[in-house]
Parts: structure tokens; sequence; C-alpha cells
């Protein structure tokens, strides 16, 4: 039996309510960090009014019975706003699992049951929101859950449990943990409320350059979602995940590890690059197109020196990447369908995927491609695992694909041995796709390997066919 129009409607009607309870749930959690700097410095506690002031903690600030009122007003509003942000965000986060459930359902335009059933579900997480946006629970007197204990660390368990947890839990975890935004397995709009508030208050407090050009780059595009956020310090560089987009609503999702000097100064080249083999990916131009997702979150080799001979960062930040993968894919199977994901790994991000995929619990990814590698930091395919919903299996040829161009003289390196093996070769195994331009020869090597991602390229048309085929097996 075909859908019914209504039935059409009523599904584009839920797709819609959850796209917009998402963005207001954004807006309203940027409107609460503003007031809350506004809260600041009128004790005269932000950076600004410090450096001003050439003083301590207080200085600027508005003294007296009139800015003790000023101050309990703007913080009311601000714990008022941040409520019904959370409240945005919890809806967002019913609508796409429960919501999509009930939406397949109606399609299917035939078992009343299972209407019934998902429609029920719905419903009752739906009086949740209403009771507590009533006032029927205050978040001061939940018990403050240990959402990491709780789950071992499983992103999984985590996306379990959060997803369990009603808009009052929530709110007392945000507010007793701080970074909660990098905790994998959050839905990726929570996700980005949360880790926003926490950069503003960072960039408040005097924060490092590196998150001075991390927050340009957010406001650049008010669809970047902020999926992780780690400040860095004691001679640790800050590192941060973004995406294009929210990547739980994508119709495929490109994860790329840049290589050697990146860092989140230049998180634009990154962002450009895997925007690029979205767009090439996404011939057909669908509704719901492919989400980029720059992966700034390992302390990359500052030189060419350390990053040919090392790969000490690689296998430092594997776990970091893996744990990250599994929490997108965690939350984007909670709603039945599972969009495919390819992590590529650019220059020595091969070595930080490969390094990910050794692990036999596997990588939560539908192809790994390797980019311009000079090694994996492994010797064969036989030493890469694929993490599949939970349930890890060894990874076969069509999961693993070398991406080079033969004047590329970083894959020279890997007959050197210092990285391991070089993912496409007849040692490693996996698939080799050869991205030599027409024309290339010896005075092209100087500038091959920085070309793999330039739009009208041979490589970028490639990428953006494996990526698109990442599903296919």
């Amino acid at each position: 039996m075909l859908p019914t129009p209504r039935a059409e409607r009523l599904v584009s009607a839920v797709d819609h309510a959850e796209a917009e309870a998402a963005r207001v749930g954004r807006a309203l959690s940027d409107t609460a960090t503003g007031l809350e700097t506004v809260a600041r410095r009128l004790a005269g506690t932000g950076a600004g009014e410090r450096a001003a002031a050439g003083a301590g903690a207080g200085a600027g600030g508005w003294a007296g019975l009139a800015g003790a009122e000023a101050r309990r007003r703007v913080e009311d509003a601000r714990s008022g706003v941040a409520t019904l942000s959370g409240h945005g965000l919890f809806l967002a986060d019913l609508l796409r699992v429960e919501g999509s459930w009930l939406a397949r359902a109606l399609l299917a335009g035939g078992d009343s049951d299972e209407v019934r059933d998902t429609d029920r579900a719905l419903t009752l997480r739906l009086r949740e929101a209403a009771d507590a946006l009533a006032g029927h629970v205050d978040p001061a007197t939940v018990p403050c859950l240990d959402l990491t204990g709780s789950t071992d660390d499983d992103p999984r368990a985590v996306a379990d449990l959060w997803h369990s947890l009603d808009p009052a839990e929530r709110q007392r975890l945000a507010r007793d943990h701080p970074e909660l935004g990098s905790v994998a397995g959050l839905s990726s709009a929570t996700r980005d409320a949360l880790n926003r508030t926490r950069l503003a208050r960072l960039l408040d407090a005097g924060a490092a350059q590196e998150l001075e050009s991390l927050a340009a780059h957010l406001d650049e595009d008010p669809r970047r979602h902020l999926l992780s956020l780690v400040p860095g310090g004691d001679g640790a560089a800050a590192r941060a995940v973004v995406a294009g987009a929210d990547p739980d609503g994508g119709s495929r999702v490109v994860t790329l590890i840049p290589g050697t000097g990146s860092s989140l100064s230049d998180l634009g080249r990154t962002a450009a690059r895997a925007e690029a083999m979205c767009e090439v990916s996404d011939g057909d131009g669908g509704a719901e197109p492919c989400v980029a997702v720059s992966w700034q979150g390992y302390d990359a080799p500052p030189d060419l020196v350390e990053a040919g001979f090392s790969t000490e960062r690689a296998t430092g930040h594997a776990a970091d990447l893996r744990t990250f993968a599994a929490g997108l894919d965690a939350v984007d199977r909670q709603d039945g369908a599972d969009a495919p994901h390819s992590v590529v790994g650019y220059s020595y991000g091969s070595a930080v995927l490969g390094a990910a995929a050794s692990d036999p619990q596997g990588l939560a990814a539908d192809r790994m491609l390797h980019v311009g590698s000079g090694g994996a930091t492994v010797d064969s395919i036989d030493e890469q695992w694929v993490d599949e919903g939970g349930h890890a299996r060894p990874a076969e040829p069509h999961d693993v694909v070398g991406v080079t161009s033969r004047w590329d003289p970083v894959p020279w390196w890997s007959v050197t041995g210092a990285l391991d093996g070089l993912p496409g070769s007849a040692d490693f195994g996996g698939i080799a796709v050869d991205v030599t331009e027409p024309g290339d020869g010896a005075r092209s090597v100087p500038g091959v390997h920085s070309r793999y991602f330039d739009p009208g390229t041979v490589s970028l048309e490639e990428i953006g066919r494996l990526v698109a085929d990442a599903d296919a097996g």
C-alpha cells in the first residue's frame, strides 16, 4: 500500500519541526551565553575589563545595590533562556529519533500496530518535555548522573543513556559538566550548543589565539557545528572538531583528518577541502546533502622532519578518532537509518587513520581513504578493523583505499618503512587509485601533494566518487 498524501505531509512536517527545534535551541543557547558574558562584565570579571583596568578581578564592575540587582536580573534571564534552549534541543532529539520511526511507519502505509506503537512512544516523550517546560520538575532537585562513568565511556551506551534522559536531567548534567559537549554519543546539535558556551567562557577568560581563530571560523557560517573542544595548555595545542552542518541529518558524512602543520589557525583550509569532497560526492543535489567534518582532533606534527620519522602523534590520538566516529555512528543509528561515513586521512592524517583502525574494536567508517599517504602505521590491511554498529570485523579490500599521484613525493617516503605500509600497495592491500593529472611530470613534484582537493582535478573527482560509493561494498 502506498503512503497517502496526508502521511507524506505529516512526515515532512516532522522533519521541518526537528530542524526548527534544533535551530531555535542552538540560537537560544547563544543568547544565554551572551547574557552570561554580560553578567560577568557587570561584575568586572571579564578578561577585557581586567586588561583595560590593569587590576585584578572586580575591576570595572558595577558596584552597589544597583549593580547587584542588574546582575541578578541578567542571571535570571540567562537561566530562563538556557532552559528554553535545552527544551528546544530535547524536542529536536525526540523528533529525530521517535519522530523518524513514526515517519517510516506512516510511509510504509501498512502495519497499523507499528504506527500506533511509534506514535505512543513519541507522545510519551513529548509529555516529558511538556512537564519539564511547565516547571513540574526542578533541575536543582535532580541527582547529578555520572554520564561517562555509568557507561564506561562507550559512545553507544552514552547515546542510549543520554537519549533516555528528560530535560531536567540533561540540564543538571550540562550545568555541572562544562566539558560535556565533547562527550561522544550526544546529538550534534546538543554538543554544538554546549561547546559554544564553553568556547565563549574560554575566550572571555583570555584564551589562546587558536581559539579566537576557531570562533571566527564558526562565525563565518551559522550552519557549522562545534562537535568537540579541547582547550590545550601545558605545551599542548588546542584541538577541535567542526562539522559544516548537523551530521545527524546528512545523507552521508565525510570526516577529513588533516596532515603536517595543521592546527585550528588554518581550520578554514581543512574545512574547504572537506566541503569540496562533499560537494563533488553530492552530484544529485539531494535535499539531505553530504556533511563535511574537519577533524582537528589531534596535535599534528609541526614539520616534515617529525612527521616523516615518528608515529607517536598518530598513535597517541587514534583512540580519540575511534571514539568520535563511534559516537557519530551511535547517534545516527538511533533513528533506524545509517548514513555512510567516509574517513579521509590526508598526508600524516593517514597515519592517524591507520592507527585508529588498528584497534580490534574497529573504526566506525564505511570507507577509509588514505590520500597522499606516507604510511599508515601498520604493515597491511590484515591489521585494520571496521566497527559496524558496535560489532568489529576485519577490514576488506573495498574498505581501504589509497589515493595517490605518481608525482607526489610523500608516498615515495613509505619505502623507508618509517611510517610502515602504504595503503593500496601490493604489500599492504586495499584499493589503489591513481589520480595522476594528465600532463604532470617531474616539474609537478613540488606542488602535487597540496592539489588533491582542488576543484576540477582528477583527484577530487575520484575522491568524490569513492565517497558517494562508500556504502556499496
